[in-house]
Parts: C-alpha cells; sequence; structure tokens
C-alpha cells in the first residue's frame, strides 16, 4: 500500500501485527480525518452511516473500524450489504485478527478492495526488525540489548516502537546499552512473570525475590499477581504434557491460545519443571491465595515471601 493509490472502498487489515497495521492506516489516510470506531461498541449501522457521511466540500470520509471480531455474522452481514454499492470516494477500514475462509465479508472485501494480513514477526525475526527500525531512526541497538528489549515488553511491537525512539532521543549518536534500557524501559507485568518463572525453576532465592519486589513496584494487588502466577504455571503444566505428547510449538499456542513468543517461553519452562515440580508449585500458590483470601493472620507481604520462599526451596 502507497500513499498514491486511489481509493478502492475498503480495506480489509487483518493479522496480530498492530504496529503494520497502524501505519497501513497512515499510508491511506493520506492526511484525511479519521473517523474511529470500535466493533466491541459501535454497530455496524453507525458506521454504515458514518461511511455516507460526506463533507461540505463534498470530500468522502475516511472511517476506521478497530475489533473486527467482535461482531457477530449478522452484523457482518450489513457490511457485506453496504459494500455492493459503497458511495465513490467513502474509505472504509476493517482492522481485525482474522476472518474464516468462507466468510462473505472477505470475499467481498477481496471483490471492491483489498485485503492484508499482517503477522507480527516473532523470537529472532522480531529482534531482527527492532535492530532495523532503530537503524531508521539513527540509534545504533545490538543484538543482545535489542533482545533484553524485546523480552522487557514480551514481544509487543507497538511498544517496542516507542521505547526505540525513547532510546534513540536518549542515545544520540552513541550505541544503546544495556544499562541504558534497565534505565528507560521498565519491564512489564507479563515480562517479569516469566522472569520470577524462571527463577523458581532455578531455585534462586535472591533472584525471585527481587523479581517479586518489582512485580510488587508495578502497582499490582498481592492477590492479582498471586493469580497471574498460578495461571503461569498451570500454563507450563499443560504445555509440558503438550510437548511430551510431541505437539509443535505453533499448535501448542493454538491449543493453549497464547502468542507464538508465550508458547516458546512455556516450552523452556516446561523442560525446566518437571511434574512433581508443578503439583507443588500449584499446592503453594494456591494456599497462598487462600492465606490472602482471609486465611491467614499474617500481613500480605508477609505471606507472599514466605510462598516464595517454599516454591524457590530447591533447583528443578
Amino acid at each position: 500500500m502507497t500513499a498514491t493509490i486511489p481509493s478502492v472502498g475498503v480495506y480489509l487489515l487483518l493479522g496480530d501485527d498492530e504496529e503494520r497495521k497502524a501505519r497501513g492506516v497512515e499510508k491511506l489516510r493520506r492526511g484525511r480525518a479519521v473517523e474511529g470506531f470500535d466493533a466491541s461498541s459501535a454497530s455496524p449501522q453507525t458506521v454504515i452511516s458514518a461511511c455516507n457521511s460526506f463533507d461540505l466540500f463534498g470530500e468522502g470520509p475516511f472511517v476506521v473500524v478497530k475489533n473486527l471480531d467482535a461482531w457477530n455474522a449478522a452484523q457482518k452481514a450489513l457490511v457485506v450489504d453496504y459494500l455492493q454499492d459503497p458511495p465513490e470516494g467513502s474509505d472504509l477500514l476493517l482492522l481485525g485478527k482474522k476472518l474464516g475462509a468462507r466468510e462473505r465479508l472477505l470475499s467481498a472485501a477481496k471483490k471492491g478492495g483489498e485485503v492484508h494480513d499482517f503477522q507480527q514477526p516473532t523470537g529472532r525475526a522480531l529482534v531482527k526488525w527492532l535492530v532495523g527500525h532503530a537503524k531508521k531512526l539513527g540509534l545504533d541497538l545490538p543484538e543482545d540489548v535489542a533482545e533484553e528489549l524485546t523480552n522487557r515488553v514480551s514481544g509487543d511491537k507497538m511498544r517496542l516502537v516507542r521505547e526505540a525512539e525513547k532510546l534513540a532521543l536518549y542515545v544520540g549518536d552513541g550505541t544503546a546499552t544495556l544499562d541504558d534500557v534497565e534505565k528507560l524501559c521498565p519491564p512489564d507485568v507479563q515480562s517479569n512473570i516469566f522472569a520470577f518463572v524462571d527463577a523458581l525453576a532455578a531455585g534462586q532465592r535472591g533472584r525471585a525475590v527481587e523479581l517479586l519486589e518489582a512485580l510488587v513496584g508495578t502497582g499490582e494487588p498481592p492477590l492479582r499477581l498471586t493469580f497471574m502466577v498460578r495461571r503461569q504455571f498451570r500454563l507450563v503444566a499443560r504445555a509440558r504434557a503438550l510437548f511430551e505428547r510431541g505437539v509443535p510449538q505453533p499448535e501448542v499456542a493454538r491449543e493453549l491460545k497464547v502468542p507464538p513468543f508465550v508458547a516458546r517461553k512455556l516450552s523452556e519452562q516446561s523442560r525446566k519443571l518437571d511434574e512433581r515440580d508443578l503439583e507443588r508449585a500449584l499446592a503453594t500458590v494456591l494456599e497462598l491465595e487462600s492465606g490472602l483470601k482471609g486465611g491467614s493472620n499474617l500481613g500480605e507481604a508477609l505471606q507472599v515471601e514466605l510462598a516464595v520462599l517454599r516454591l524457590s526451596g530447591s533447583p528443578a
């Protein structure tokens, strides 16, 4: 897609690469004002009405609908009907994750406009993309630093764009270092959960407590953090069972409904924790959860710390 292409009525941007979809919207916008809607809260009738509204100078609207997946078949059918005879000069962009091969909306969009499927790179491919993107910003970003930054944001490409811009402004003509990333780019909760479970699996008490403090520092309530840790151990247990059956990693990601980079991390963690480790960990976390809900007279912080010491009592 380029900024010089003529209006074709409808553009369907699918996939999980939100950064590329955002760039696609900007290229197609050509300086026009955006009328934005979210399918989870806006009806197709409202969107169609916006598509039929021209300004005083006769310029057609540029309508963008996010979260297309929130509409059901009947709602999408209304859009299909609209696409049979859309007003000339009106552009409708539909952004979603996936449409079934037999869905009428997909066929209608292919017939009357353009369909693009943007899949986000993962793993090493995402790291290499980040290095290249940083270079365009004038930032020298070594691969090991790019990998650390990618891990800290749990592979969130949109956030990688923002963090790379921040680093470029901070570093200037120099080379970004791990210390720069540590100073400027705080890890998200999911990244810390991964690292926390890694430390527990390795029996690294000091590191686990340090990561726990970082998690608490995010402002998340202890009970919610406990739930997230429990969920992570359960995912590891389910992933371990699937991998032992010889299920490929992409299928594990689909089965557990997690992104590919999470499935890869689960693969690593499932090799470090055997079935007894996981059962013991889940029992400890459930006991902690019960205590945080009022089953213990100890303070929340002490309960959590004691649980961490039990969880990291011995290497997996």
